[in-house]
């Protein structure tokens, strides 16, 4: 019979970063009594702090509930308080802290965790928090018997392994131990990211329960969001999502170790009514497996639960994106949108919140609502400023059967640009965004069609061109549009003007961006071909023309710039 060992309420193993810029381990209990004393989760990757802090959520949540700021034993009343006609200027100074943004208020003054109320629940439920136990090992299925065995290397989430059976080999960026060597706490951390974003599984047909195919893990499936603190303690209130933003999500709190442990393979689940049990819900069936030394030796895997994520509106943690279909039929679905690594996160500002477009066109993730709930409550400074990271993992193969790469960016704002006021605001940075994304489509769209047809004779190369000029004028705008972006104070600033300030930047960039690549082709290039069009008509094909031609166009996007054009344009 396998031992009780390492237990994870006392047991060093999630990593985090303290304000002297220190990384070290500490014990789950631990990380929630001194959350206020560390910086952030710091593990071998974004993924991994993205998996273990939604385990940090659940407990947070949990104990929250539960317990009142001083950590006296007191559920709270799930009452809406946006809707029970209070206005916006109350105060929450009232007795008691029985409703959520009251008890919210206190806790976040307070600054930490209540002592009393961690210690006490996360030590009621201490047999199931086992690395490895003889029938609940943490987040694990004892004996199980079934699934595919996999090798230590393949619980490591940053190593990219080769397709090819006969040469494998791994490309590893990890900076733990080596493979014969894995610590348990390192091997306890990979365990949540496994959990979380695990390569895709097939079904085991000798199972008795077959299930269906569950693909990757539940955050591997999401566009995942979350929201930044000065410490760890405000990044777990920031992201508690404690209100009823969406659907009713705000029962009795059911983590899965207080639930009897899951078996069946490949169970769709859906309807959650609590958060705590969302975010540990077991994407896979795992089982450590270890030496007669104790060293880890690999696992055994197969596929747990999961939920259809279509319109999962329950999920307060992605970015959503319409579904492709036949809108008259099937009315309007939504997807999370998945992290494109190529597309910096101030682009996917129009999915964060609604921009007075079409009703359903868009919905905003739970998380962005929560924030805007806290801001309308006055419940965070007017001044400060809040940031958005996107972290995401981008699987290595078309099945996701490997690991690929991972997407970590962030987005800074000021946290009034969240005010039902600033909607006008924020309809204005929609707007800059899609004039990036018009200057990518029209004005270096066609500018590498012309060259490439002055250099080559042809459109051959025009893709290659185009994506050189892209990449080159995002690399030139990201930085300035972030701290364009930061400095936007909606109560302070005229719109016009800021929205000139930035129209000349993207204006100059762009413009820079064909110059240059121009520049560097070499001066013969400036010698004129003949341009066979489609129609009767011939003209010449020059560098003027085409410089005059993608400086007209982008004056059709930016109207109040421009006067740099040439005489002499391709007629």
């Amino acid at each position: 019979m396998q031992e009780k060992e390492f237990n994870l309420l006392d047991e060093p193993w999630i990593k985090v970063v303290t304000p002297s810029l220190e990384i070290k381990e500490v014990s789950l209990e631990d990380a929630m009594l001194n959350a206020h004393a560390y910086k952030d989760l710091s593990g071998e990757m974004p993924t991994q702090d993205a998996a273990i802090l939604r385990v940090l959520l659940a407990a947070a949540l949990t104990i929250f509930y539960r317990y009142d700021a001083e950590g006296r034993p007191e559920k709270l009343i799930a009452e809406d308080e946006l809707e029970d006609g209070t206005d916006d200027e109350d105060d929450f100074d009232g007795e008691g802290d029985k409703t959520v943004l009251r008890r919210w208020q206190r806790y976040w003054g307070k600054g930490r965790f209540p002592e009393r109320a961690v210690k006490e629940y996360l030590q009621s439920f201490r047999e199931r928090f086992w690395l490895f136990h003889p029938e609940t090992p943490f987040w694990q299925v004892q004996g199980l018997q079934h699934g595919t065995y996999y090798g230590v290397e393949s619980l490591f989430g940053n190593i990219k392994e080769s397709n090819n059976k006969n040469t494998r080999h791994h490309f590893s960026m990890t900076d733990g131990e080596e493979f014969g060597r894995l610590s348990y706490a390192e091997a306890a951390r990979w365990l949540v990211h496994l959990n979380a974003y695990g390569v895709n599984v097939k079904t085991d047909k000798k199972a008795s329960d077959a299930g269906q195919p569950v693909r990757v893990g539940r955050l591997g499936q999401l566009g995942f969001i979350m929201v930044n603190g000065e410490n760890l303690f405000q990044i777990l209130m920031l992201n508690l999502c404690a209100q009823n933003v969406d659907k009713g999500i705000w029962a009795e709190p059911k983590p899965t170790w207080e639930q009897p442990v899951r078996r069946g393979q490949g169970c769709e689940r859906s309807g959650f009514d609590n958060l705590p049990e969302l975010y540990t819900i077991q994407s896979r069936r795992i089982m450590l497996m270890r030496d007669k030394d104790g060293r880890i030796t690999g696992f055994r895997a197969m596929g747990g639960d999961f939920c259809p994520v279509e319109d999962d509106f329950q999920e307060p943690m992605t970015v959503w994106r319409l579904k492709k279909g036949n809108k008259k039929a099937d009315g309007q679905h939504f997807l999370p949108q998945v992290h494109d690594p190529a597309v910096h996160a101030w682009r996917e500002f129009p999915a964060l919140f609604d921009f007075g477009g079409k009703d359903g066109e868009i919905h905003i993730p739970g998380v962005v609502q929560w924030i805007q709930i806290l801001q309308k409550k006055k419940l965070l400074s007017s001044d400060s400023l809040i940031t958005f990271r996107m972290i995401g993992m981008v699987y290595g193969d078309k099945m996701n059967y490997t690991y690929g790469d991972y997407v970590n960016d962030s987005l800074t704002m000021s946290v009034d640009l969240l005010a039902g006021m600033s909607k006008v605001w924020r309809t204005y940075i929609v707007n800059q965004v899609a004039g990036c994304r018009k200057v990518e489509e029209t004005v270096l769209h066609v500018a590498a069609g012309k060259l490439c047809r002055l250099l080559y004779g042809n459109s051959s190369a025009k893709s290659g061109i185009k994506d050189a000029l892209v990449r080159q004028y995002y690399f030139s705008v990201d930085t300035p549009f972030r701290e364009w972006l930061m400095s936007i104070r909606p109560v302070l600033d005229d719109p016009d003007l800021k929205q000139a300030e930035w129209e000349r930047q993207s204006y100059d960039y762009a413009r820079r961006t064909v110059e240059e690549y121009i520049t560097n082709l070499g001066t013969d290039i400036y010698a004129c071909r003949e341009d066979d069009s489609k129609g009767s008509k011939k003209h010449l094909l020059t560098i003027p023309g085409i410089m005059n031609e993608c400086l007209w166009k982008l004056r059709q996007i930016y109207p109040t710039m421009g006067g740099e054009e040439q005489e002499g344009g391709n007629g």
